[in-house]
């Protein structure tokens, strides 16, 4: 019997694996997953974070996979380091009805479009691809619009993370009615949580971290590399008022090759003006609540350097923390209209202290965002899936 979707992935990542498994859950026998690498599962170097990953949670439980390992050298540096290698015995054992591929950023993900391709087999795209997270050379500009252009006039359906990713897809020649949102998501491990447990935790960890009751705590979560740059929150002590600047303590959440030269510069702050700041070191997934809790705004200042989304902001926003974002982050189109999200001009301390300010009036809320974020769930993505296999099945049927 033939698979409705079989999805080609890199490897098992935490915020794509809720969609299989919901798509699963709702429609058993219909996805099957084949993944290049499971280096996230049994663990690599990630050199972003400078450390060992291997992430804490059932990453191949509830659906079917198959494993390739087609690596060749370090998995995800270059695009000839997942080879495609076994990807047709899969098409041949498999037979699948559609196929959905997460971007075209390795051989592998060519190998596996060319045999939907020779098999007439329809293809879908859902990739983080957009137009303004990185600055190129106007060549490099137009041999990629020529290269995207010509691949999408052979993807049926585009499913789109948010909103420059779909202008992205309609400035490369893509037609709306192929457009189908399913947006970007983290998994909200916030909803199971009652008002008090959330209070009750939020307190222990500031209290872990030794942050006064009355502190406005600034956080940043994430790699300590160039791109993220977060440097740049030491600097917006000295555009802010002394009253608010003697409230401000800064949460660092992550690790990286920045982490000894954030710590020195966190203790020049300390000697100079008294701000203290805290680091958390690396969290694995499921002990993100009580960080996030912890934080009253979170800050994600990356540089023009790839910053396509910036997941950070949704598990922010679910704890409901205020979100102060850079003009060079993906996520700004879709969630500039939020009460409690701003966004400053990239690498400007200024701005961003000026959006710090004016989000430090507001109370700390748990469930700010909730309605705003319902489109931006598992849930909605499995679903916008799941209907247009519906659709399609119903088409052939007639």
């Amino acid at each position: 019997m033939a698979t409705r979707l079989l999805v080609f992935d890199t490897h098992p990542v935490q915020y794509r694996v809720p969609v299989w498994q919901e798509i699963e859950a709702v429609s058993p026998g219909t996805v099957h997953v084949v993944y290049a690498s499971d280096c996230s599962v049994r663990g690599h170097l990630d050199t972003g974070f400078n450390k060992t990953i291997a992430w804490d949670e059932p990453l191949l439980d509830g659906y079917q996979s198959t494993i390739l390992n087609c690596e060749r050298g370090t998995p995800f540096e270059g695009w000839g380091s997942l080879t495609g290698d076994g990807v047709e015995q899969v098409f041949e054992t498999v037979r699948p009805d559609n196929i959905l591929l997460t971007g075209f950023n390795y051989k592998y993900d060519l190998v596996a479009f060319w045999h939907a391709y020779k098999r007439n087999i329809p293809v879908y795209l859902r990739c983080e691809t957009q137009d303004q997270a990185t600055n190129r050379s106007k060549f490099k500009q137009l041999v990629r619009h020529q290269l995207y252009s010509f691949l999408y006039k052979y993807v049926d359906t585009f499913f789109y993370i948010g909103q420059l990713n779909k202008q992205h897809y309609l400035d490369h020649g893509v037609q709306e009615h192929k457009l189908k949102p399913a947006h970007y998501f983290t998994i909200d491990r916030f909803k199971s949580l009652s008002v008090s447990q959330k209070i009750s935790l939020r307190n222990e960890y500031r209290e872990r971290a030794g942050i006064p009751e009355d502190a406005l705590v600034v956080g940043f979560s994430g790699k300590f590399i160039p791109k993220k740059n977060p440097d740049i929150l030491f600097e917006i002590i000295e555009h802010m008022p002394a009253e608010l600047a003697s409230k401000v303590h800064f949460y660092f959440l992550g690790s990286g090759e920045l982490e000894e030269s954030l710590k020195q510069k966190a203790g020049e702050l300390s000697n100079k003006y008294g701000v203290k700041t805290f680091f958390a070191g690396f969290s694995n997934q499921s002990q993100l609540p009580g960080h996030y809790l912890s934080m009253d705004i979170l800050v994600l200042p990356s540089r023009r350097m790839g910053e396509t989304w910036g997941l950070v902001t949704n598990e922010a926003m679910q704890a409901g923390c205020s979100v102060v974002v850079s003009s060079a982050v993906g996520c700004k189109e879709d969630f500039r209209s939020l009460e409690r999200f701003r966004i400053f001009e990239e690498a400007s301390s200024s701005d961003l202290a000026s959006q710090i300010i004016s989000l430090s009036y507001y109370p700390r809320s748990f469930d700010w965002a909730a309605n705003s974020l319902e489109k931006y769930s598992v849930d909605f993505t499995a679903n916008a899936i799941i209907e247009t296999l519906n659709k399609k099945q119903d088409l052939v049927t007639v």
